[in-house]
């Protein structure tokens, strides 16, 4: 019994010279381990996909619209900028804070336009029905700004109207 003591004791006076000396031993508790991969696995994250606002979500979405095949042009800034005043019901120094932070929250990040699903789900129960049949008017109306949309817009906008209206399958218990 002397011995586990006396091993005990040498063990926990080893830690705590390594912690006094400046080295982490912070990997033996599991749940402070836990804790610290949580806060940085949320704090490395992209904050596209958190946003819980299905305003902002839909604004980040009709953004990321207009800008897939490249740069936004005036017309396209214009036209987000009445959407956000007009549909949003928002002042034009809101709409302007709006616009800046979608642009801002794009980035030059691809990521955003390959998981649109991504940037709604947070946010998804939120929608009311009419808010998703405006959403896709919306999305449609902003890709054909600049004539008719094109391949990579389509395909966005039907990825977030999948995501809005999932497909209702047939019910074979009926």
């Amino acid at each position: 019994m002397h011995v586990l003591i006396a091993l005990l004791t040498a063990v926990a006076t080893l830690l705590y010279a390594l912690e006094r000396i400046g080295v982490d031993i912070g990997w033996i508790n599991p749940w402070a381990w836990k804790r610290k991969r949580a806060w940085q696995k949320a704090y490395h994250a992209n904050p596209a996909f958190s946003l819980e606002n299905p305003m902002e979500a839909i604004a980040l979405a009709l953004c990321a619209t207009a800008k897939i095949d490249g740069d936004l042009t005036l017309e396209e800034k214009d036209e987000l900028n009445n959407i956000f005043s007009s549909e949003f019901r928002l002042s034009s120094e809101q709409s302007n804070k709006l616009l800046r932070s979608s642009i801002f929250l794009i980035g030059s990040d691809e990521e955003i336009f390959k998981r649109p699903k991504d940037i709604l789900s947070p946010s998804l129960n939120q929608f009311t029905d009419e808010q998703k049949e405006s959403s896709i008017l919306l999305l449609n109306r902003i890709s054909n700004i600049g004539g008719q949309a094109s391949a990579s817009q389509q395909k966005y906008i039907q990825e977030i109207e999948n995501t809005l209206k999932p497909s209702k399958s047939s019910n074979t218990w009926s």
